[in-house]
């Protein structure tokens, strides 16, 4: 018996069209027949058939009416179906275009591809089709290739998802071009060059298992593939050119994959040497407080911060917080202000024993947000995080060795914007930029913040190959907040004394590390954990 792969159901919001039909009986029948996608260079697609489902949904439209929506009207299950009109435009006058599935018809002649495709085990579901016809009949050809990634692991291992970057835009907005088997897409000119397969189910890989994507038909020169493994760890490799084509299937073979240790929870993977002996990680996001509960985080994506409502810091705020006075860790360290809601704008309020020569090292560690507080996002132990002292912060920014990127050698820092939100990127020891996001600029040169502007989708890619932004996060003297999305401070633990600590300190056109800070400011907190 042959395996029948029905086309997956359509997403959530188009669904609703569905239930809430009212005009079922209204105007032309259309009978839709879907193309099979083959195996490239053969002539049948391993006995698989692709047929339409209760649940599909398509886009017909005319020279004359906008895109109606329009769902089965006969039992499915079958590679041709009748399709009766359910809301918006109704098409009744030849020539008919038509789009599957109506999620992804932009407007007119223009589709927009997806960033994630979804399937329950990886099995090939819903393909992206057009159909121009002069009658009822609309003949439905793909307008993407397939690739089958056959994956198998040297170890017991499964995934949740796998994430493909090419050299190009491989989702986003793109226009339809031609008809039947000459039907083509153009290039993508908003969109991203990572596009991830998500699976509903994990799937094991410890023996050969087939994957499906469908990716717009083109010759690439490379793919970079990660896959993630429900353990929390990744597997990263690459192919080498790959021609991919309209209708059919090629398939990538990769055996013996090797997944690294998982990473601790909160850490980001990118390595960052901070002297000749040690290496850091940093952690997702900046430090956040809630005074209510006493609960410690990170914040959940990298360009997240608070701004303004740290004007309502107090020991009972409900809310959260993320610009602190120096050595704030909660720890009584001596100092007349040591809890994470300190407002007093005294400098010597918050020595540490008393004293403006002690470090938040040594017997004042303790007196490091992370090293005395269990972060509920970060391994939620005591002792685990630490900040960066004022020298390793130096060398992060100045001396350690690192990769070439984009022509710059030892490249360690670069200002920029990520998901609109102003900040500095840090490059990790070993980087290599993701093939279709623009390759940063200005780098190690104290630039303004728009030289360098990356989306989500982008962001995604570099923050996998080890990259870490650091938000202009603002500063807050008591209860004054000012500087947000404009100014950047981050503490070290390392004091100057007369009331000063030292930090890192950017803006739109200035970029210092020997620069003190009254202890009393709040400012942002990053920690590393070794």
């Amino acid at each position: 018996m042959k395996r029948k792969l029905f086309l997956f159901a359509a997403l959530t919001a188009v669904a609703a069209f569905v239930v809430s039909c009212s005009k079922d009986d209204e105007g032309i029948i259309f009978k839709a027949s879907a193309e099979q996608p083959s195996d490239n260079g053969k002539m049948s697609f391993s006995g698989r058939k692709l047929l339409w489902s209760a649940d599909d949904t398509i886009s017909i439209y005319d020279n004359a009416s906008p895109s109606g929506l329009y769902v089965p009207a006969s039992d499915p299950n079958s590679s041709t179906c009748d399709f009766k009109h359910c809301s918006g435009g109704v098409a009744s006058a030849a020539p008919f275009k038509a789009v599957c599935p109506a999620s992804i018809h932009t407007s007119a002649d223009e589709v927009t591809l997806p960033a994630v495709q979804r399937s329950p085990d990886g099995s090939l579901t819903r393909l992206p089709m057009y159909a121009y016809g002069t009658n009822e009949n609309l003949d439905f050809y793909n307008l993407c290739g397939v690739v089958r990634f056959r994956l198998s692991a040297s170890e017991a291992v499964s995934v949740s998802s796998i994430i493909v970057t090419a050299d190009r835009n491989i989702n986003g907005v793109a226009a339809i071009s031609g008809s039947g088997t000459s039907v083509s897409l153009g290039t993508i000119g908003s969109g991203s060059a990572t596009t991830t397969l998500s699976l509903g189910t994990a799937q094991s890989i410890a023996s050969a298992k087939d994957f499906y994507m469908y990716l717009p038909a083109d010759s690439y020169s490379a793919f970079s593939i990660t896959l993630k493994s429900t353990a929390n760890t990744t597997c990263t490799t690459a192919t080498s050119s790959v021609t991919v084509e309209r209708g059919k299937i090629t398939t990538i073979t990769l055996t013996g994959l090797t997944f690294g240790s998982p990473l601790p929870e909160g850490v980001l993977p990118g390595e960052f040497s901070v002297s000749t002996s040690r290496a850091v990680r940093f952690s997702k996001g900046n430090l956040q407080y809630q005074a209510s509960t006493g609960t410690w985080r990170f914040a959940t994506n990298q360009w997240n911060y608070i701004g303004s409502a740290n004007s309502n810091i107090s020991s009972s705020y409900s809310g959260w917080i993320d610009l602190f006075g120096w050595g704030t860790s909660g720890w009584n360290s001596g100092a007349n202000c040591y809890q994470p809601w300190s407002t007093s704008t005294s400098y010597s309020d918050y020595y540490p024993g008393g004293s403006d020569t002690n470090n938040l090292t040594g017997a004042y560690a303790n007196a490091d947000w992370g090293v005395y507080n269990a972060i509920s996002n970060g391994g939620d132990a005591v002792g685990l995080w630490r900040t960066l002292t004022h020298d390793e912060w130096n060398y992060v920014f100045y001396t350690r060795s690192a990769s070439t990127v984009n022509g710059t050698e030892n490249a360690r820092y670069a200002k920029a914007t990520v998901n609109s939100v102003k900040g500095m990127i840090l490059f990790p020891d070993s980087y290599t930029h993701p093939g279709g996001v623009a390759q940063p600029t200005n780098i190690n040169f104290n630039a303004n913040f728009t030289g360098n502007s990356y989306s989500v989708s982008d962001w995604t890619a570099m923050e996998t190959a080890g990259a870490v932004f650091l938000p202009t996060s603002g500063s807050r003297e008591g209860k004054d907040v000012g500087n947000v999305g404009s100014f950047g401070g981050y503490w070290s633990s390392t004091c100057i004394n007369s009331g000063y600590a030292w930090y890192v300190y950017f803006s739109d056109d200035f970029f210092d590390t020997y620069n003190g800070c009254y202890c009393y400011l709040g400012v942002a907190v990053r920690l590393v954990q070794d």
